[in-house]
């Protein structure tokens, strides 16, 4: 808390300065940013919520391609690789999602076009393209956003036609390790009325982890495409969009590192201490993986949005229709022996609806009011397994596992699960005088989620290495067919005050509400493991402002925030079983502070920091008292710096470097805080040089990314009761490469 008030200290002595040195700079001032963060378009300025917004100019620098490098973008937006590139799982101020089921939803929600994606198979299927901003919402947004969106909510907002001439951009690159990219987009008017926009993308690489199995091929590959067509109508009073996408991925899974627990192989190594294996001399992009299978993920979705203007009022309706399919093979022990591995695999199909009515009024009151409808449904089959080879590898087991204690047999089981959520919601503004206005918003929602037909049952692993279904059964593992349901209901809201101090100074202070539905576990293979949990709470105080200082050369934005959790779901690994909890209660104190100036005619900075003070209030787990831990993902501080520098210009050409850097503390990815499982602090950068001609119609680019070469963990397990392994996913290395892009 001390470093927080000392921040605080500094951000005042920061202001002062920038408000005692204010002076005419009109042909410095900041492009004003739009968002719909408030499911409005407004500026970010005038938005009483802390919303880190990134525009298609920003999104070229960075090179995204997934949520990975969006949340080293922001201050206290955390990343959480819990199953590697295959499931990247967003958190905000301490708040994650740490099952990591198929059948699982984050804490964070990941809204594309307005679309929740939330299950499993259409969050990790979601492509990064032809995107026009993406805004990260922190804090819960329980009134306009619903359900799991406890942390807050990512907005992903695609490209729209155009309705001009035609136009459009091809982008292609080369980089290391075999990197291959082409993206694209055409954009033309059909009538009057209606334009269309066709964009597309296609990556791939040879692999991230050089594997030193004979024979074998190497992991944490890409391979990714993806195509949009979308479709709009612009009336007098009715516009409406079609988009239809699909993204397809087929590349080898995330390269997995296992330590031995005990630092070497005199002691037993990885395996029950039956193989004698260790690492070695490989370095920490290497692996001896003799499985490397490939991942799949599909995603099918449509979706209509219509706005229509009545008098003083929008309708709006949006519609989607999604489909996604997730099959992820993991090989855990990355070992050249058949010791532990696991194949997840869920489809989902999901339907929904949000209808709503916002007022555009003269006078102090406005209000947005909706209903909300959705289903999903997900076939989830999960599958281990377990020591197929014992001994020093020659020997493998022999074929009757039961003989053996369930030594070298393979576990599954298989399941379908619905959830249905009806929701109504009213969000409202008074203006209470010129410079006063209160936001009060309220969202009732039912939710019912259903597990049928849960199975579980084992056979034997030695034959079962190339079967993507399974071999005969032995038996059953105790669930036969079981069938649970839970309904929740929920009311959350929120009620704040926004003020102008000035024309270009504004205060705001709020409280809210968030809240995240029940779960099942679906790793549950024996009785003990079918667990169910209830539903997370988030009672969340904050405390901000928003300054635009030096006639719009500067702007500083920053909030403090307090943090009541109740019931966080967690996922616990131990002895061979895992089981789904929640968590008694935390609390997570807070601040985080952004600054964009234009420094000179040339130079442009932004920064920002996140500071965290997380802790278990009440949590016990196996007798053991872990209350006083930090949560997961919560490190103390983070921060993050970009620097644009125009290096030179003509009428028709220009010059320009990036550089960009993120630093993060020592977090934890469990709730022992055990020391060997930590992540130590560590930064990141990137560099970038654009230079483009005639009149930007051919740009070029070169970059590297992880400059240093920096070597770092995004989620971590304690495997030593029953493999004396220490397992992680690691950061993706150097990367560098070039890109050309050509518009028209």
């Amino acid at each position: 808390m001390n470093t927080i008030k000392r921040n605080s200290l500094y951000l005042g002595m920061v202001l002062a300065g920038l408000a005692g040195n204010s002076f005419a700079a009109a042909n410095l001032t900041l492009e004003e940013v739009f968002v719909s963060a408030q499911k409005t378009t407004e500026s970010l300025q005038d938005v009483p919520i802390s919303v880190i917004a990134l525009a298609s100019d920003s999104l070229g620098n960075f090179k995204f391609r997934n949520t990975q490098e969006i949340a080293a973008q922001a201050p206290n937006v955390q990343m959480l690789g819990s199953n590697g590139d295959a499931q990247l799982v967003l958190g905000m101020r301490g708040i994650t999602q740490s099952d990591y089921s198929p059948n699982g939803t984050g804490a964070v929600a990941l809204y594309v076009d307005e679309v929740y994606m939330g299950a499993t198979p259409l969050a990790s299927s979601v492509q990064l393209f032809d995107v026009e901003r993406i805004e990260m919402l922190l804090g819960p947004q329980g009134t306009l956003y619903g359900k799991n969106a406890t942390g807050g909510a990512v907005n992903v907002m695609t490209n729209v036609p155009q309705m001009d001439d035609t136009s459009g951009y091809l982008d292609i690159g080369l980089g290391n390790y075999g990197y291959k990219t082409m993206a694209g987009a055409i954009d033309t008017l059909l009538s009057d009325n209606w334009g269309v926009r066709l964009a597309f993308t296609n990556s791939e690489n040879d692999g991230l982890v050089d594997n030193k199995q004979s024979g074998a091929d190497d992991p944490s590959q890409i391979k990714e495409s993806g195509v949009r067509l979308s479709l709009a109508y612009q009336g007098d009073d009715l516009d409406a969009i079609l988009r239809v996408t699909k993204n397809r991925t087929r590349a080898n899974h995330s390269g997995i590192l296992l330590l031995e627990a005990d630092g070497g192989v005199e002691n037993g190594g990885v395996g029950l201490g039956s193989t004698g294996y260790g690492r070695g001399d490989l370095d920490f992009h290497e692996t001896e993986s003799n499985r490397v299978e490939e991942k799949k993920f599909d995603l099918e979705s449509v979706n209509l949005t219509f706005n229509y203007n009545i008098d003083n009022y929008i309708i709006t309706s949006i519609t989607s229709l999604d489909n996604g399919e997730y099959f992820v093979p993991e090989d855990p022990d990355g070992s050249p022996y058949h010791l532990l591995e696991d194949d997840f695999y869920a489809e989902t199909k999901q339907f929904a609806q949000d209808t709503r009515l916002s007022s555009d009024f003269d006078g102090a009151f406005n209000y947005i009011a909706g209903l909300y409808y959705s289903t999903d449904t997900t076939d989830g089959e999960t599958r281990y397994r377990w020591l197929a080879d014992l001994g020093d590898g020659t020997q493998p087991l022999a074929n009757a596992c039961l003989d053996t204690f369930f030594y070298g047999c393979y576990y599954s089981n298989s399941y379908e699960q619905t959830r249905e959520t009806k929701a109504a919601y009213f969000h409202s503004t008074t203006q209470l005088s010129d410079t006063l206005s209160l936001t009060a918003g309220l969202r009732y929602t039912e939710d019912t989620i259903e597990v049928e037909d849960y199975t579980s049952w084992l056979g034997e692993a030695q034959n079962s290495f190339d079967q993507t279904v399974d071999g005969p059964s032995l038996g059953s593992l105790g669930l036969d067919g079981r069938n649970e349901k839970i309904k929740d209901t929920n009311t959350s809201g929120k009620i704040g005050l926004d003020w102008f101090y000035t024309e270009d100074v504004m205060l705001y202070a709020s409280y809210s509400t968030g809240y995240r539905g029940s779960a099942f576990n679906g790793f549950a293979f024996a009785a003990d493991e079918f667990t169910s949990v209830k539903p997370e709470e988030l009672k969340a105080w904050e405390v901000g402002f928003k300054a635009t200082l030096q006639d719009g050369r500067t702007q500083v934005n920053a909030a403090a925030f307090h943090y009541i959790y109740e019931n966080q779901q967690f996922l616990i690994f131990d002895a061979g079983l895992q089981f789904l909890l929640n968590a008694g209660e935390s609390e997570i104190t807070g601040m985080e502070l952004q600054i964009i100036t234009q420094a000179t005619e040339r130079l442009r900075l932004m920064g920002g920091i996140g500071l965290l003070d997380s802790e278990y209030t009440e949590l016990n787990y196996a007798g053991m008292d872990l209350s006083g831990n930090s949560l997961p993902s919560a490190p103390e501080l983070n921060a993050n710096i970009v620097v644009d520098y125009d290096v030179w210009e003509s009428n028709s050409a220009w010059v320009k470097f990036h550089y960009d850097a993120n630093y993060v503390s020592k977090q934890y990815f469990e709730p022992f805080n055990d020391s060997r499982l930590d992540q130590p602090a560590y930064a990141i950068h990137n560099v970038r040089l654009n230079i483009a001609v005639e009149d930007e119609a051919h740009s070029f680019g070169v970059y590297v990314k992880n400059l240093t070469d920096e070597e770092y963990a995004t989620y971590s397990v304690d495997l030593t009761t029953d493999w004396n392994g220490l397992f992680f996913f690691r950061g993706a290395p150097r990367t560098y490469g070039v890109d050309y892009k050509f518009r028209f």
